[in-house]
């Protein structure tokens, strides 16, 4: 009798440990936080646009961090990347423009405060209008100190988001494009983003940015990139003509010591400069896109003092006749050289000696769609390095027989 008890006291002991580890099986650390499972769930209802989430199931223990479009920490299992990315704003552009806002809808932010080591969020494209009142980004400062990427390009958010964004100090990558922005003073909110090395506001509404409004870049000492294509910036804009009554000094710009790309194509831009003769000096800058804009023959000298620069893009401007070049005379590093669908004829002699323009590191010239003759191959001079030239299908050939 005793026997018979200890066999069934060991087989209830055994049946027990097995039911344990059974139920333990999704509770190993490779599996996700619990807490964080339940938090994507909730998500996505609001990002599950054509079924794009459906790996994301109520499975209790499910390993979260092996679902589509989340990506963990290896050792501690939180996550550290959301991309939800939407098509939906791309398919509304198909919609009549007035209806086009249908789909538009406000973000409850506070979704995303159990992920607190966070470090790249992605909501591109899902047609966000704003935020709910009291739930803008602001909220999640204390929580996400790790957000360093934030993509919240192809929504339809206007300036308010600046101010709700400028509590987010830990941003180093901001892409606000394609949105409905216009540049009011609500820019200043990006003032705290100190450690911004990267910012798309390209494909906006913004026309003019003030001289108090444009001050906010001299803070942002870390920059890199900075795009601002596409959209409707006129010559006031980043000259020194009277804007509102004020002066818009370019200095600020000169403020972005770090800078290496810088974008303006697309829009309305005269010339880049003061009255007081200050000129751009952004040392480090590299590649330069000016493109589809007006500047003119005499709008250009601004340029030489950007001596680092290794790619300039002034396609489809209104450069014409006989170019001064002395913009381009300091440009010793450059590499890559657009000036096609301009109507330039010919490249001016400097005055002091006449000398030829000696690009020696240039690799990349494209001069299609101009008024040049053959002279134009004599006013280039040392051009050994150049890989590909675009002008009326001339050769590379041509250019070295006017080498001296």
């Amino acid at each position: 009798m005793m026997m018979m008890e200890w066999n069934w006291l060991r087989f209830i002991r055994m049946a027990v440990m097995l039911l344990v580890l059974e139920g333990c099986r999704w509770c190993t650390t490779d599996a996700c936080l619990e807490h964080e499972r339940i938090a994507l769930l909730h998500l996505k209802p609001f990002f599950n646009y054509q079924n794009q989430l459906q790996s994301w199931v109520e499975v209790k223990g499910s390993d979260c961090c092996k679902w589509e479009r989340v990506e963990c920490n290896t050792t501690t299992r939180r996550l550290i990347q959301l991309s939800l990315n939407s098509s939906k704003w791309e398919d509304s552009m198909g919609y009549n423009t007035n209806n086009r806002n249908l789909n538009a809808w406000y973000l409850n932010t506070s979704m995303f405060l159990p992920f607190e080591e966070l470090k790249s969020l992605y909501l591109r494209g899902n047609a966000i209008s704003g935020n709910l009142e009291n739930e803008g980004f602001g909220k999640l400062s204390s929580t996400l100190s790790n957000l360093e990427i934030l993509d919240l390009s192809f929504n339809y958010l206007n300036d308010s988001i600046l101010l709700s964004l400028s509590e987010l100090s830990s941003l180093r990558y901001l892409d606000l494009s394609s949105n409905k922005i216009e540049g009011s003073g609500h820019q200043r909110g990006l003032n705290n983003l100190s450690n911004l090395k990267y910012l798309d506001l390209s494909g906006n509404n913004i026309e003019s940015i003030s001289n108090q409004g444009f001050q906010w870049l001299s803070r942002l000492t870390k920059l890199e990139t900075l795009r601002l294509s596409g959209n409707s910036l006129k010559n006031s804009s980043l000259s020194g003509n009277q804007l509102g009554g004020k002066l818009l000094h370019i200095q600020e710009l000169n403020h972005l010591a770090n800078l290496k790309y810088l974008d303006l194509s697309g829009n309305k831009i005269e010339s880049i400069s003061n009255k007081d003769g200050t000129q751009l000096r952004l040392t480090n800058l590299e590649e330069l896109d000016l493109s589809g804009n007006l500047f003119r023959n005499n709008t250009i000298s601004f340029l030489q003092g950007l001596s680092s620069l290794k790619s300039l893009t002034l396609f489809n401007n209104r450069l014409q006749g006989s170019l001064d070049t002395k913009g381009l005379s300091n440009l010793t590093n450059l590499k890559k050289l657009h000036l096609d669908g301009n109507q330039i004829e010919s490249f001016q002699s400097f005055k002091d000696g006449g000398r030829k323009l000696e690009l020696t590191h240039l690799e990349e010239l494209d001069l299609d769609g101009n008024h040049f003759n053959t002279s134009v191959f004599a006013s280039l001079n040392k051009l050994l390095n150049l890989k590909s030239f675009e002008h009326k299908g001339e050769p590379i050939e041509r250019i070295n027989r006017y080498e001296t």
